[in-house]
């Protein structure tokens, strides 16, 4: 066998490769894209329920994982700012400002997810923006009296109004897991 036929193989099987890696990207963005459907409200005020399902067990450490990384990300790049000595001191007190909202956001949704997370629900990852808050956990079957608890838990740690609260429970794929 030649030189070049062996480095068209590896090509080949390179991009096999990346086409592979591609398609679990797609996959993975797919469930994720699950997990944020459009609900109509039929009782404004009340918090809003929507359901998903997943074949990873470990999706509230991925996602709680993926946002603090993201926030590092964002801490690091408003430190340089704070440090740069030719930024003015106007655009420094914004970048400070930024950080002491996330560290307020960060600390209200930790309060939310040791709360649930202490009164039973498992997988529990708070996300709020702006005025709105995602909750997404497992939760057993789903009755009114436990979306009540856990809208109650989330007003009260985040500081959301019931109306701007989407609780997704997660409904593990029992394929997945082995349990039949």
């Amino acid at each position: 066998m030649s030189g070049a036929e062996s480095a068209g193989e590896g090509q080949t099987a390179d991009a096999d490769a990346g086409t592979d890696a591609q398609v679990a990207d797609a996959d993975a963005g797919a469930d994720l894209a699950d997990a944020d459907g459009v609900v109509d409200v039929d009782n404004p005020g009340e918090a809003v329920l929507t359901s998903t399902t997943i074949a990873n067990l470990d999706y509230a450490a991925e996602m709680k994982l993926n946002r603090e990384q993201i926030r590092s990300k964002n801490k690091e790049a408003l430190l340089e700012i704070v440090n740069n000595a030719s930024i003015a001191e106007n655009l420094k007190q914004d970048a400070v400002n930024k950080m002491i909202a996330m560290t307020d956001i960060a600390e209200r949704e930790a309060a939310a997810e040791m709360l649930l997370e202490a009164k039973g629900f498992t997988d529990v990852v708070v996300s709020i923006t702006d005025d709105n808050c995602d909750v997404v956990l497992n939760m057993g079957e789903v009755t009114d009296a436990k979306r009540a608890q856990v809208e109650d838990i989330v007003k009260r740690k985040t500081n959301v109004s019931a109306e701007n609260i989407i609780i997704t429970p997660i409904v593990v794929n029992q394929a997945e897991t082995g349990e039949e």
